[in-house]
């Protein structure tokens, strides 16, 4: 009887270990360590919507490269919404930065591009490490919408916040 209850005590301890090791077999898969993240906003104050970004949809000043700007590109097929992000910040310091004027846009709904006015437009950037990019963003975009940019229409207003990891062979 006490054979039994070790080897179904050694028989519970392994599937324990076995569980423990399946839940962790993907712990290297995260953002923090393939690198990538996510822009969360909302269009006028409406409700929350998310872009996953992938580690190549991001570029950090000389990071794979010799360039002295943030890049992010998201692409329509990443959103749920057909919502797409261009977003260029040249020379980008800790604190508040101004989008790049003809480089910086937003697509609302499969729509056309609408350019953001970089006046108004901020992306106050918070953190920005070997590791780690973080930024709340107020961005005012044109509305097309309707395939016509006028400026009769009010301007789209984008709250968020993004976050970048950058992948843990680049740091």
């Amino acid at each position: 009887m006490t054979s039994k209850i070790v080897i179904l005590r050694s028989l519970g301890i392994l599937g324990a270990c076995f569980a423990l090791l399946c839940g962790c077999s993907e712990i290297n898969d995260s953002w923090e360590v393939k690198g990538g993240g996510f822009i969360k906003y909302s269009l006028n104050g409406g409700d929350d919507r998310t872009i996953e970004l992938e580690d190549d949809d991001v570029e950090i000043p000389y990071i794979r490269n010799h360039h002295h700007y943030l890049l992010i590109t998201t692409q329509a097929k990443e959103s749920d919404f057909g919502d797409q992000f261009n977003i260029m910040v040249n020379r980008p310091v800790l604190g508040e930065n101004h989008p790049v004027e003809g480089y910086s846009w937003f697509v609302k709904e499969f729509s056309e591009r609408g350019f953001l006015d970089v006046d108004s437009s901020i992306v106050h950037l918070d953190q920005k490490d070997d590791s780690t990019w973080t930024a709340n963003l107020d961005l005012y975009a044109r509305d097309c919408r309707s395939d016509n940019c006028s400026d009769t229409l009010p301007r789209i207003h984008i709250t968020g916040r993004f976050r970048y990891w950058i992948p843990e062979e680049d740091r």
